[in-house]
């Protein structure tokens, strides 16, 4: 079984070559998921490997919380741990000083500012020894604020002094790490983030499909423009549309999709398509590839009932990082299982600028239809 340190190492020797955009592009996302260093966060923590996916899941824990690191832990692996406890102890102390700036009651996300740095700097050589002001600086503004002060002697003055104004938007967050330590910060590594953030804070991992922007607002994903094909409309479409509408209020649940009722917005694409027989794969992200692979995307002026629009609300680490799936209904209108919504809704299409890709699955069987019915 590969030891860490050997995955380390392989995963920097390929940096180089995964650093050119044209090649990362031509050798595909599977090759950068394996040798891509940033990714070597997700395989720390969700690696299928069962000699090590303990091991992986009790480090998130072990740097973020207190308590005796496992003597049956590698040693490799404790000595990470060690060290980003040290690196968090740090930044614990620049957060504190940060926030004694802050005024309102605000103060910096402890565990967003963690998890990012873990994702960027465990396993790496010496994360104690980066500079912790610089780097807690990149999560702030400052500004420069005016109050009167009281003399005591019945006249007063103004003085000025820097208030510190946390960022709430993170492509901002990481725009500054950039140009601070010179890491270019991909989806990879934001995706890994966001995984190290809901472990240590709720234990659990993190949703990978759903409409809700929370912590993304601004988040600004790659679309897929200018790549569609010609495709025929038909009933399939309007027969789609019929069986998600019968499908209206159920439950939204991505743990209990497919049990009863519950939901969840791949699995209503999924469901819909089984019925007409067309078979879909089980997330989102994969019903995008798919659409691509096979040749069936279309452009958004096309847009025709049964048709899937696809959104990326945060990167997630799958293709085009795609969070969301929903059936057009014609009308301007959209059938989705929403996680905002908590079930099955009907509304106006939402969020275009979030909108990464739109596909016609029906197609090939209504060209099909066409060639046999003479058309």
């Amino acid at each position: 079984m590969a030891d860490p340190g050997t995955l380390i190492a392989i995963t920097k020797a390929a940096a180089a070559a995964l650093s050119n955009e044209r090649i990362r592009k031509t050798t595909g996302w599977i090759i950068a998921a394996v040798f891509s260093p940033l990714i070597l966060v997700i395989v720390l923590i969700c690696s299928l490997l069962s000699g090590t996916a303990i091991h992986n899941n009790s480090a998130v824990d072990m740097s973020f919380h207190t308590g005796d690191i496992s003597a049956s832990m590698p040693a490799n692996y404790q000595e990470y741990i060690v060290d980003m406890r040290h690196s968090f102890s740090l930044i614990d102390g620049t957060m504190a000083t940060v926030n004694a700036q802050m005024e309102d009651g605000d103060s910096l996300d402890e565990y967003m500012v963690k998890a990012i740095f873990y994702s960027l700097f465990f396993g790496t050589d010496s994360p104690s020894q980066v500079e912790y002001q610089k780097y807690v600086d990149s999560f702030v503004t400052y500004e420069e604020h005016t109050r009167t002060i009281d003399n005591g002697d019945g006249t007063t003055s103004e003085e000025t002094y820097m208030v510190a104004v946390p960022i709430t938007s993170l492509p901002t967050i990481y725009n500054n790490i950039n140009k601070v330590f010179g890491r270019g910060i991909t989806y990879e590594s934001q995706a890994n983030a966001n995984e190290i953030y809901y472990r240590a804070l709720y234990g659990t991992g993190a949703p990978n499909e759903n409409d809700d922007s929370t912590m993304w607002e601004d988040w600004n994903p790659d679309q897929l423009n200018d790549f569609f094909s010609d495709l025929p409309s038909g009933e399939t479409g309007t027969e789609a549309v019929r069986l998600a509408l019968s499908r209206l209020g159920d439950p939204y649940s991505q743990e209990r999709r497919g049990q009863g009722s519950y939901t969840d917005c791949s699995y209503l694409v999924q469901w819909v398509y089984r019925k007409l027989g067309i078979i879909l794969p089980g997330t989102a992200a994969e019903q995008g590839r798919y659409c691509v692979d096979h040749g069936l995307t279309i452009s958004k002026s096309n847009l025709a009932p049964g048709d899937l629009v696809f959104w990326s609300y945060k990167p997630n680490g799958r293709y085009l990082n795609i969070t969301h799936v929903g059936i057009y209904a014609g009308n301007g209108k959209v059938v989705d299982a929403s996680s905002s919504k908590g079930k099955v809704v009907h509304r106006d299409i939402f969020d275009s600028g979030k909108q990464v890709l739109y596909g016609r699955p029906y197609a090939k069987s209504e060209k099909l239809y066409a060639l046999r019915s003479g058309g």
